[in-house]
This record gives structure tokens, C-alpha cells and sequence, in this order.
């Protein structure tokens, strides 16, 4: 055992008092979907312009479907979010009592885009020279201002539950540490590379990180074996549920690279209809480890069984990935074309 304040300077006694996760190094994560909807709702429904053709403002979120997770693993802090908007405006012109109603649909909001890179799209409930009016001002006042908000959104979940992932240590190490001569980051592009990992100076000893296991799992989706078959194969389909983040060359020895390379390998057998078997990793496993992806396709007559077995997959990540292979592959599938059915 070692001396107070000598030997390991991981030491869990001597790092954190409450013994909690010490340097961050378990997997832990925060779902901050419930926060985010009250976040945008709150923020919305500030908006408001007005100005000599008259004024407008946000009377109402009347759609905020999706979900947001802050997770930390090894003292990296990563962030996955997806939302999908509807907002109803309203307001009235200079030269006129009416109240004129119109809404602002706002889509692909994710880690993956920038926010100037988020649709969105402004319509007038009616024609008329009176809704045209304030239909300019929503499209040219109130859509930069719904634009800027998505900006802060990533502000917020940076603050707000980055913070909740990453415990602070001894040395006050935490969410906003960086190493001490570390050198500035280099512009970012997209809202994924803004909430780049943040690392925290600690390394995973060997033996853990060499730990391997399997992970089975089955589900059924309401479709043909060649329509779901043709989801992991057809570029086009798989970009339509990754939302357009996915690199895929679909043939015996093609590489694949999804989520802005969070997720990559290359195709080793393709059975047309019957079964696809990849070579697969997870960006923040150990350099150089692989796992192997078998899925086998089955017509259950009514419906069609997927069968997945992957093999050698880092035992501190199991629970993430399995939680990925439904968010990002079967729940976006059964969303994307309507194949849904519920688990097996």
C-alpha cells in the first residue's frame, strides 16, 4: 500500500475524498433530454422582432422531438444529440388588426453539423400582401436568431452536463482542464469538433484496456429481408439514417466510415439477403482494435429477424455500444422507413 501522498498519483484516496470515479476513468453518462427541451423552449419563446412593417414573435414550440446524452469515458467527455424542431410564429403588420400565423421547422440538429448547416425553413399559414410582409421579417430577423440559439445549445450542454461527467480532481481537473502546455486547438467546423473530447491526464493501465467480450443482440422491423437488408449496403439509405454522415463503399473488402469516422472497418463477406459481416471499431477504442460484426437477416414471414454477433469488443464499452447499435443503426432505421416493430 502506499504512503500518503507518495507512490501512485492516481491514488483514489488522495484524488477524491467521496471516492467517486476516480480520474474519470469509468463510463459514465448523463441524458440531458429532458433539460434540452426546456432549454429550447425557454429560449424560443424570447424571440421577437418589430419594425415599421410591424412585428412578430415565437408563441409557441409545437414540436421538439429527439434526444441528447453527455457520456465520459477515460476522462473524454463526448456528446451525442439529435433534435428535430417545429416552432408557430405570429404578429401583426403596421396597417393591420389580423393576427397572422405562420411556423419555422427546424431540422438536423445533431453533433454532427455545424449550426450554420441546420435546415431551417419558414412558411405563412395564407397568401396576402399582409403575411408576406411579416413572413420577410421571420425569414430575415427571426430564422439568424433561431440559427444562433442552436449555437448555444452547445454552450449549454459544454457548461451545464459536461461538467456532471467529468468529476473534478484534486488537482481541480475537470471539464474545462487542459494540459498545461497544450496548444490552442485549430478552427473547428463542426459542433462535434467544438465539443472535442476533453482529456484528462490520466492512462488506462494494459490489462484493462485488453479485456474483451461479445455482445449479442436481436430485433424485428416490419419490412421485406431485402428492404432492411439493403439499409446496411445501399450508401443512400444508410446516409437517409445517419443523416448523411456516412462514408460506405458496399462491396467484399470496401471500407466504411460513419459519423464523422466515429465509426469505421471494412466489409469482409457479403451474402446478398442473408448475411453481412464487418470488420468494426469504435473511434475511442485502443489504436488498432477491431472487432467482428456478423448480422444474419431471417424472414419470419410477417416481419424480418436481425440477428447481430459481435466479437472482441473492449469490455468497458459494451454498454455504450450496444446502446449505439440501436440509437444510430435500429431505432434510426425503423424511424427513417417506417419499419418498426418493437424488439424481439
Amino acid at each position: 500500500m502506499a504512503l500518503w501522498g507518495k507512490g501512485d498519483a492516481r491514488w483514489i484516496v488522495e484524488e477524491r475524498e467521496d471516492a467517486k470515479n476516480v480520474n474519470n476513468w469509468h463510463w459514465s453518462e448523463v441524458d440531458a433530454s429532458v433539460p434540452s427541451k426546456k432549454f429550447f423552449k425557454e429560449k424560443f419563446l424570447e424571440l421577437g422582432e418589430s419594425g415599421t412593417e410591424g412585428s412578430v414573435r415565437i408563441s409557441e414550440v409545437t414540436k421538439c422531438d429527439g434526444e441528447a446524452s453527455v457520456n465520459n469515458r477515460k476522462g473524454k467527455v463526448i456528446y451525442f444529440f439529435e433534435w428535430n424542431i417545429e416552432l408557430k410564429w405570429c404578429g401583426k403588420t403596421a396597417t393591420s388588426n389580423d393576427n397572422i400565423t405562420g411556423k419555422i421547422e427546424i431540422e438536423n440538429i445533431s453533433e454532427e453539423n455545424n449550426e450554420d448547416d441546420v435546415d431551417i425553413t419558414t412558411r405563412q399559414t395564407k397568401n396576402g400582401t399582409e403575411h408576406t410582409k411579416l413572413h420577410q421579417i421571420v425569414k430575415s430577423q427571426l430564422a439568424p436568431k433561431c440559427r444562433a440559439i442552436i449555437g448555444d445549445y452547445i454552450k449549454y450542454l459544454q457548461v451545464t452536463h459536461g461538467k456532471q461527467v467529468v468529476l473534478p480532481t484534486k488537482k481541480g481537473e475537470g471539464i474545462n482542464s487542459q494540459p498545461s502546455k497544450s496548444k490552442a486547438a485549430p478552427p473547428m467546423s463542426s459542433i462535434k469538433q467544438k465539443m472535442s473530447e476533453t482529456v484528462i491526464s490520466s492512462k488506462p493501465t494494459e490489462s484493462v484496456e485488453n479485456k474483451r467480450t461479445d455482445i449479442n443482440l436481436n430485433d424485428g422491423f416490419l419490412c421485406r429481408v431485402d428492404d432492411l437488408f439493403h439499409c446496411f449496403v445501399n450508401p443512400d439509405k444508410m446516409k437517409a439514417y445517419f443523416n448523411g454522415a456516412a462514408d460506405v463503399d458496399p462491396r467484399e473488402g470496401g471500407k466504411f466510415s460513419m459519423l464523422g469516422g466515429m465509426i469505421s472497418g471494412t466489409y469482409l463477406e457479403i451474402k446478398p439477403n442473408e448475411s453481412i459481416q464487418w470488420h468494426w471499431r469504435f473511434k475511442d477504442w485502443p489504436a488498432n482494435t477491431y472487432s467482428t460484426v456478423t448480422l444474419k437477416f431471417k424472414d419470419t414471414g410477417s416481419s424480418t429477424e436481425l440477428t447481430l454477433n459481435q466479437v472482441g469488443v473492449p469490455q468497458y464499452s459494451v454498454e455504450q455500444i450496444k446502446s449505439g447499435w440501436y440509437k444510430y443503426y435500429f431505432n434510426a432505421i425503423k424511424r427513417t422507413f417506417g419499419y418498426g416493430s418493437g424488439t424481439l
